[in-house]
């Protein structure tokens, strides 16, 4: 929620007086007791107040503030949802949201496990008055029963690791609906990436995805095949049916073209994954990096050889090759007061450290040094094929010699330049993080990149179309008409890779546009 100062030099003008009966004045304050205000309380819709003062119409959120005075509204508060999720970790990435948001709603919530532990019902009660404030319900399923559900309104609420489906998305815009990837229905609340755990004696220091892939099916079967001691391997494969198992199928298993053996070994529950490779020293298996646990992390060796570090920075940048992002879908029926407002929260900046908290990697912006970005300048000196290119590397590297690159990269609808959902949503983010203290006083490069396939000045006109849509996205942007002068454009098309270019994947990745503070 923005600061109540901001929300004050920002508020405009929006409605007319709707009803002499709230025509009364109220004084409504921040959060601290800083920064009060008097006015007459026009409306009110249980998350805004709308105020008649002496600047102005002003809309003002209740989260982000108190109400003093006879014709404050007396709201009652409730939380009622019907939410599936596709693993059982990410239940606990819900039951962390809504404990946050119910601390800001005057709620608590008492959560209520299934057999297996895995919490199923979330029982809302209002602190004040000790009455009950409503249920969430929680349920695990697959992939495919959460979109049936979702399309026909059975649930309110989707978290999954897997985007909707294109066809099951058309089908709900034929029937008179929203599309499921439409910014209000779709949110990207948080991100998480697959990653190869070995027990901490293993000697193998990396691992490639084709390498997986014939350990998976049985090709390869012995540790020294693949650089580590003579021992037999033990190959633990995700829980059958179940996203981790899809995903490991879609990013490692078809791209290399490989069928699991017959008798293959599958974990149980994939939250248990960890503890089963730490009980055995010739195990390795496929873990969400919210599950790894205390297992040792192996990187990933790409095709064109750089190393793939499963960091929060290369994670959050969407360059570790298996990263993944968890979505939220929203049902067709238009949620309105705690119900929208709780999806709000969700991506806000209160919910970064607790989604941080349960492992999963947030989406608050960072910045690392140029230091830290060895192995992708390395990647652009090996792209340079022609002199040309290599002096357009060095111009690069000129531009970022004392520069900190951001963690958030955007990222575009396919073959377009539009902005992705995530990157809509990035744009606030971005806005915020660069009128802070950390970075208001430093210029900002905006630099767009792209994959190599194409003639080198069309993919450089590309990225720089890209990278100015992403420049004008920020300008325009809640506070960002004062980044303006602050900022340049820049491109580079297919130099600076961070995925290898002979994949889909790494292709995809490599067509971005870059944050750097200088």
């Amino acid at each position: 929620m923005r600061d109540f100062r901001n929300t004050l030099a920002l508020a405009v003008c929006l409605f007319a007086a709707s009803g002499a009966a709230m025509a009364q004045d109220v004084t409504i304050s921040s959060k601290d007791k800083a920064v009060t205000i008097t006015g007459t309380l026009v409306s009110f819709d249980d998350e805004t107040y709308l105020l008649d003062t002496e600047i102005g119409q002003l809309r003002l959120s209740r989260l982000a503030t108190d109400c003093l005075g006879a014709a404050c509204p007396q709201t009652i508060v409730t939380l009622d949802l019907d939410v599936a999720v596709t693993e059982a970790q990410t239940a606990s990435l819900l039951q962390a949201l809504v404990n946050g948001f119910a601390g800001l709603r005057g709620l608590s919530g008492l959560s209520m496990p299934d057999n297996t532990g895995v919490v199923a019902r979330i029982d809302m009660l209002n602190i004040q008055t000790n009455s009950a404030a409503g249920v969430v319900n929680v349920a695990v399923q697959g992939a495919d029963a959460t979109f049936v559900q979702l399309v026909q309104n059975d649930i309110d609420l989707a978290l999954t690791k897997v985007p909707v489906p294109a066809a099951i998305a058309q089908s709900v815009v034929v029937a008179g609906g929203t599309d499921l990837r439409d910014l209000s229905r779709e949110r990207v609340v948080a991100l998480d990436a697959l990653v190869p755990i070995v027990h901490p004696a293993n000697t193998l220091r990396s691992v490639s995805l084709a390498e997986l892939a014939l350990v998976a099916s049985g090709r390869i079967t012995n540790w020294a095949e693949l650089g580590g001691d003579n021992a037999p391997i033990r190959m633990l494969l995700p829980a059958q049916g179940g996203s981790v198992d899809t995903a490991f199928g879609e990013l490692v298993l078809d791209p290399n073209r490989a069928r699991l053996r017959a008798n293959a070994e599958r974990v149980s529950d994939d939250s248990a994954v960890a503890a089963a490779v730490m009980a055995d020293p010739n195990a390795i298996a496929i873990a969400t990096l919210a599950n790894a646990g205390d297992a040792e992390i192996l990187p990933i060796r790409q095709t064109c050889g750089p190393l793939a570090y499963a960091t929060d920075f290369a994670i959050k940048a969407e360059e570790y090759p298996l990263s993944r992002r968890v979505f939220a879908y929203a049902g067709d029926a238009v949620l309105s007061g705690t119900q929208a407002a709780f999806i709000d929260f969700m991506t806000s900046p209160a919910a970064q450290p607790m989604i941080q908290a349960v492992g999963y990697v947030d989406q608050s912006v960072v910045a690392q040094p140029i230091s830290l970005q060895g192995t992708r300048m390395t990647a652009a000196i090996l792209s340079a094929s022609t002199g040309a290119t290599l002096a357009a590397v060095q111009n690069l590297s000129r531009d970022l010699a004392t520069a900190d690159r951001l963690s958030t990269t955007f990222r575009f609808a396919s073959g377009s330049a539009n902005l992705d959902n995530k990157a809509l949503e990035d744009v606030q983010r971005m806005v915020d993080f660069l009128n802070s203290p950390a970075a208001r006083n430093r210029e900002i490069l905006i630099i767009g990149f792209t994959d190599d396939v194409g003639r080198f000045d069309l993919n450089e006109r590309l990225a720089l179309l890209r990278a100015g849509s992403v420049r004008n996205a920020l300008v325009t942007a809640l506070g960002g008409d004062v980044l303006a002068g602050r900022t340049s454009v820049a491109s580079y098309g297919p130099l600076a890779p961070v995925g290898c270019n002979d994949t889909a994947d790494g292709r995809e990745s490599n067509r971005r546009v870059e944050i750097w503070l200088r």
